[in-house]
Protein backbone atom coordinates (compact mmCIF):
# COMPACT_ATOMS: atom_id res chain seq x y z
CA UNK A 1 0.00 0.00 0.00
CA UNK A 2 3.03 2.69 0.82
CA UNK A 3 5.15 1.36 -1.89
CA UNK A 4 4.08 4.31 -4.17
CA UNK A 5 4.44 6.58 -1.71
CA UNK A 6 8.00 5.16 -0.89
CA UNK A 7 8.91 5.31 -4.09
CA UNK A 8 7.95 9.09 -4.11
CA UNK A 9 10.44 9.55 -0.90
CA UNK A 10 13.61 9.57 -3.64
CA UNK A 11 12.20 12.78 -4.81
CA UNK A 12 13.80 15.57 -2.59
CA UNK A 13 10.64 18.28 -3.17
CA UNK A 14 8.18 15.60 -1.95
CA UNK A 15 10.35 14.16 0.56
CA UNK A 16 11.02 17.60 2.08
CA UNK A 17 7.41 18.89 1.69
CA UNK A 18 6.09 15.53 3.81
CA UNK A 19 8.66 15.53 6.34
CA UNK A 20 7.41 18.85 7.18
CA UNK A 21 3.35 17.92 6.57
CA UNK A 22 3.92 15.10 8.77
CA UNK A 23 5.59 17.35 11.51
CA UNK A 24 8.92 15.26 10.80
CA UNK A 25 10.90 17.95 10.96
CA UNK A 26 10.25 18.83 14.32
CA UNK A 27 11.36 15.86 15.58
CA UNK A 28 14.48 16.78 13.83
CA UNK A 29 14.35 20.08 15.41
CA UNK A 30 13.98 18.60 19.07
CA UNK A 31 17.38 17.33 18.72
CA UNK A 32 19.45 19.57 17.70
CA UNK A 33 17.95 21.37 20.70
CA UNK A 34 18.83 18.90 22.64
CA UNK A 35 22.67 18.85 21.79
CA UNK A 36 22.54 22.79 22.39
CA UNK A 37 25.14 23.68 19.70
CA UNK A 38 27.28 26.85 19.96
CA UNK A 39 29.19 28.65 17.00
CA UNK A 40 32.25 27.02 16.00
CA UNK A 41 31.14 23.78 16.76
CA UNK A 42 31.93 20.39 14.98
CA UNK A 43 29.27 18.49 13.51
CA UNK A 44 29.18 15.04 11.76
CA UNK A 45 25.37 14.13 10.23
CA UNK A 46 25.51 10.69 8.85
CA UNK A 47 22.43 9.87 6.65
CA UNK A 48 21.94 13.75 6.42
CA UNK A 49 19.38 13.61 3.34
CA UNK A 50 19.03 16.87 1.84
CA UNK A 51 19.87 18.52 5.23
CA UNK A 52 16.90 20.64 5.07
CA UNK A 53 17.28 21.63 8.89
CA UNK A 54 20.68 22.81 8.14
CA UNK A 55 19.50 26.74 8.78
CA UNK A 56 18.91 25.46 12.13
CA UNK A 57 22.02 24.89 13.24
CA UNK A 58 24.11 28.10 14.16
CA UNK A 59 27.44 28.13 12.93
CA UNK A 60 28.90 25.16 13.02
CA UNK A 61 31.79 23.36 10.80
CA UNK A 62 29.57 20.79 9.41
CA UNK A 63 29.57 17.25 7.48
CA UNK A 64 27.51 15.62 5.41
CA UNK A 65 26.95 12.11 4.88
CA UNK A 66 24.08 10.79 2.93
CA UNK A 67 24.43 7.87 0.27
CA UNK A 68 21.74 8.99 -2.15
CA UNK A 69 23.38 11.43 -4.83
CA UNK A 70 19.72 13.04 -5.44
CA UNK A 71 19.91 14.36 -1.57
CA UNK A 72 23.37 15.40 -1.55
CA UNK A 73 23.18 17.57 -4.65
CA UNK A 74 20.07 19.33 -3.03
CA UNK A 75 21.93 19.62 -0.29
CA UNK A 76 25.38 20.81 -1.93
CA UNK A 77 23.66 23.57 -3.81
CA UNK A 78 21.64 24.69 -1.49
CA UNK A 79 23.90 24.69 1.79
CA UNK A 80 27.23 23.84 0.46
CA UNK A 81 30.70 25.47 0.43
CA UNK A 82 31.97 27.52 2.56
CA UNK A 83 28.70 26.54 5.13
CA UNK A 84 29.14 23.11 4.70
CA UNK A 85 30.95 19.61 3.03
CA UNK A 86 28.63 17.26 1.84
CA UNK A 87 29.70 13.51 0.73
CA UNK A 88 27.95 10.10 -0.91
CA UNK A 89 30.74 8.59 1.00
CA UNK A 90 29.45 5.87 3.51
CA UNK A 91 31.30 7.28 6.79
CA UNK A 92 33.80 5.05 8.32
CA UNK A 93 36.88 4.64 10.10
CA UNK A 94 38.88 6.54 6.91
CA UNK A 95 37.59 9.49 7.63
CA UNK A 96 38.69 9.65 11.51
CA UNK A 97 41.66 10.66 10.77
CA UNK A 98 40.93 13.37 8.39
CA UNK A 99 37.98 15.24 9.97
CA UNK A 100 38.37 17.12 13.40
CA UNK A 101 37.15 15.65 16.38
CA UNK A 102 33.22 16.46 16.57
CA UNK A 103 31.04 17.85 18.96
CA UNK A 104 28.46 16.39 17.72
CA UNK A 105 27.47 13.49 15.42
CA UNK A 106 23.85 12.89 14.15
CA UNK A 107 22.43 9.61 13.50
CA UNK A 108 19.00 11.21 12.59
CA UNK A 109 16.56 8.42 11.07
CA UNK A 110 19.11 5.57 10.36
CA UNK A 111 19.84 2.95 12.86
CA UNK A 112 16.27 1.34 11.46
CA UNK A 113 17.69 1.62 8.24
CA UNK A 114 20.99 -0.58 9.19
CA UNK A 115 21.23 -4.24 10.51
CA UNK A 116 23.05 -4.90 13.93
CA UNK A 117 26.58 -5.38 12.64
CA UNK A 118 26.22 -2.56 10.25
CA UNK A 119 24.67 -0.37 13.68
CA UNK A 120 27.86 -1.91 15.68
CA UNK A 121 30.11 -0.88 13.10
CA UNK A 122 28.43 2.71 12.59
CA UNK A 123 28.48 3.12 16.72
CA UNK A 124 31.86 2.12 17.41
CA UNK A 125 33.09 5.03 14.44
CA UNK A 126 30.86 7.92 15.71
CA UNK A 127 32.15 7.35 19.17
CA UNK A 128 35.96 7.75 18.07
CA UNK A 129 34.84 11.16 16.09
CA UNK A 130 33.73 12.59 19.03
CA UNK A 131 36.18 15.29 21.07
CA UNK A 132 35.99 14.94 24.33
CA UNK A 133 32.50 16.16 26.03
CA UNK A 134 30.69 15.62 22.88
CA UNK A 135 27.39 13.46 21.97
CA UNK A 136 26.16 11.50 19.35
CA UNK A 137 22.36 12.01 18.75
CA UNK A 138 20.05 9.05 17.40
CA UNK A 139 16.08 8.83 16.45
CA UNK A 140 14.86 6.41 14.71
CA UNK A 141 10.98 4.74 14.07
CA UNK A 142 10.51 2.23 17.50
CA UNK A 143 8.03 -0.47 18.37
CA UNK A 144 7.23 0.54 22.11
CA UNK A 145 5.43 -0.70 25.01
CA UNK A 146 1.80 0.24 24.72
CA UNK A 147 1.81 1.62 21.32
CA UNK A 148 -1.72 1.78 20.07
CA UNK A 149 -2.82 -0.01 16.57
CA UNK A 150 -1.82 2.83 14.46
CA UNK A 151 1.25 3.65 15.48
CA UNK A 152 2.28 0.05 14.89
CA UNK A 153 1.09 -0.09 12.05
CA UNK A 154 3.27 3.02 10.94
CA UNK A 155 6.53 0.98 12.52
CA UNK A 156 5.43 -2.41 10.83
CA UNK A 157 4.87 -0.12 7.17
CA UNK A 158 8.29 2.09 7.69
CA UNK A 159 11.22 1.88 5.10
CA UNK A 160 13.32 0.88 7.74
CA UNK A 161 13.99 -3.28 7.92
CA UNK A 162 15.20 -3.09 11.21
CA UNK A 163 12.53 -1.28 13.64
CA UNK A 164 13.16 -2.38 16.80
CA UNK A 165 12.42 -1.95 20.65
CA UNK A 166 14.15 0.28 22.61
CA UNK A 167 16.05 -2.11 24.45
CA UNK A 168 17.60 -3.28 21.54
CA UNK A 169 18.54 0.25 20.04
CA UNK A 170 19.89 1.02 23.76
CA UNK A 171 21.72 -2.43 24.20
CA UNK A 172 23.65 -1.56 20.84
CA UNK A 173 24.79 1.63 21.77
CA UNK A 174 26.04 0.06 25.20
CA UNK A 175 28.80 -1.67 22.99
CA UNK A 176 30.54 2.15 22.30
CA UNK A 177 29.58 3.78 24.77
CA UNK A 178 29.21 4.37 28.76
CA UNK A 179 26.78 6.99 28.89
CA UNK A 180 23.71 6.35 27.15
CA UNK A 181 19.80 7.50 28.11
CA UNK A 182 16.73 7.99 25.44
CA UNK A 183 13.18 8.05 25.80
CA UNK A 184 10.20 7.44 23.25
CA UNK A 185 8.67 10.34 21.68
CA UNK A 186 5.12 9.71 20.66
CA UNK A 187 4.29 13.09 20.18
CA UNK A 188 6.34 14.74 18.14
CA UNK A 189 4.53 14.11 14.90
CA UNK A 190 0.76 14.36 13.21
CA UNK A 191 0.38 11.25 12.83
CA UNK A 192 0.49 8.56 15.82
CA UNK A 193 4.03 7.32 15.75
CA UNK A 194 6.96 5.68 18.14
CA UNK A 195 10.07 6.69 18.03
CA UNK A 196 13.45 5.89 19.93
CA UNK A 197 15.40 9.38 21.06
CA UNK A 198 18.51 8.29 22.14
CA UNK A 199 21.73 9.92 23.52
CA UNK A 200 25.16 8.63 23.74
CA UNK A 201 28.70 9.93 25.18
CA UNK A 202 31.80 8.87 27.30
CA UNK A 203 32.94 6.14 24.31
CA UNK A 204 34.40 3.02 25.09
CA UNK A 205 36.71 3.32 21.74
CA UNK A 206 39.79 5.43 21.71
CA UNK A 207 40.01 7.62 18.84
CA UNK A 208 42.35 6.25 15.95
Amino acid sequence: MLAPLKNLLGNVTMYVALQKALGSDRLRYRCLDELDLHDGDTVIDVGCGPAYYFDRLPKVTYFGFDTSERYVAHARARYGSPRATFSTEIFGEQHLGVLPPADAVLLLGLLHHLSDDDSRSLLRVASQALAPGGTVIAVDTCYAPGQGRVSKWMSDNDRGEHVREPAAFEALARESFADVSGEVVDDAIRVPSAFWLMRMASPLHARV
